[in-house]
């Protein structure tokens, strides 16, 4: 056994899963003998199973069933996987686990969320991709998602006051303003209008119109202007896509405006996979001012590590 712990950092989003090397989708299936295809897979507990590139329900409290434990399994053996340590050599490997929550649920949930995923007694034993793990969750730590994305760009933002932090995901948009960079309870709230709920409205409103629902990925590819999805598809669809997408984000500012936050004096920083998606819209409105986009999709998880090192959380 390691006398050292190995830290990995997962950022357990509705839409994906991020760690410091790897995004994937917050899906799997429990697959048996069914072929795998090449896909990652998690053989725990007896039950294999496999992941999948499919939208799973809301969860506003992941605690409740094993759904997320699996998914973080898959996460700890992407990392493991990815030379963080020697796998061959250990006869056990201690995790110090960082995780998040949105700013509002920390305080109430937190304790909650750690019992969750250190609450297995003694040695994890599972495989991925057919490589065996023993494992134990030593520590969790729980940060708070949006402040944790913004501590990564804290250089770039630092000389404004108040910073509006707007964090859009998959199925919430979480809200936490700044004052002198430290966290500003009084207005910190989630709001459930992500992207997600953009891409019901696209499919909603293509089958009203006679046409098949549009793939995910390709939604993706036009609101990021993706030139090799683009020329695949008709006019009539990327029309389809922009003018919901441009609807969607600003009755989004409009919501966010309507929470307390000042867009149009105060510096908003967005970021997530989803303000990444809706940042041409966002851009050109007239609402939001000096908006700043962390480009990266795990800043969370970078924010994550960095708090724990310097111990500032």
């Amino acid at each position: 056994m390691s006398s050292q712990a190995t830290v990995i950092a997962i950022d357990h989003g509705n839409r994906n899963i991020k760690t410091p090397n790897h995004v994937f989708p917050a899906s799997y299936i429990e697959s048996g003998h069914l072929p795998t295809m090449g896909n990652d897979t998690l053989v725990y507990n007896g039950k294999q199973y496999t992941l999948v590139d499919k939208r799973m329900p809301l969860k506003n409290d992941k605690t409740k069933d094993e759904c997320y434990f699996i998914l973080t399994l898959f996460a700890i053996g992407k990392e493991l996987c990815s030379g963080m340590v020697s796998c061959a050599d250990e006869e056990r490997i201690e995790i110090e686990l960082l995780a998040g929550l949105p700013p509002l649920h920390c305080k109430a949930m937190g304790e909650r969320y750690k019992k969750y995923y250190n609450g297995k007694d003694g040695t994890i034993d599972f495989e991925f991709n057919n490589i065996s793990f023993s494992v134990r969750i030593k520590n969790v730590h729980i940060y708070p998602q949006a402040f944790a994305a913004a501590v990564t760009i804290h250089d770039k933002v630092n000389m404004s006051k108040i910073i509006n932090i707007i964090d859009i995901g998959g199925y919430t948009v979480d809200l936490l303003q700044l004052v002198d960079f430290k966290p500003d309870m009084t207005l910190c709230t989630s709001l459930y209008s992500g992207v997600n709920l953009l891409f019901q409205e696209i499919n909603e409103l293509s089958r009203s119109q006679g046409m098949n629902d549009i793939p995910d990925n390709v939604i993706e590819g036009v609101l990021l202007n993706d030139m090799d999805i683009i020329l695949d598809i008709s006019t009539e669809r990327i029309e389809l896509v922009r003018q919901s997408a441009a609807r969607f984000s600003n009755e989004l500012l409009d919501k966010i405006s309507q929470s307390g936050m000042d867009l149009t004096e105060t510096r908003s920083i967005f970021v997530g996979g989803g303000s990444l998606l809706l940042k041409a819209y966002i851009e050109i409105a007239d609402v939001v001012s000096r908006p700043f986009f962390v480009d990266n999709v795990c800043a969370n998880v970078e924010g994550y590590e960095f708090l724990y090192k310097t111990r500032k959380w």
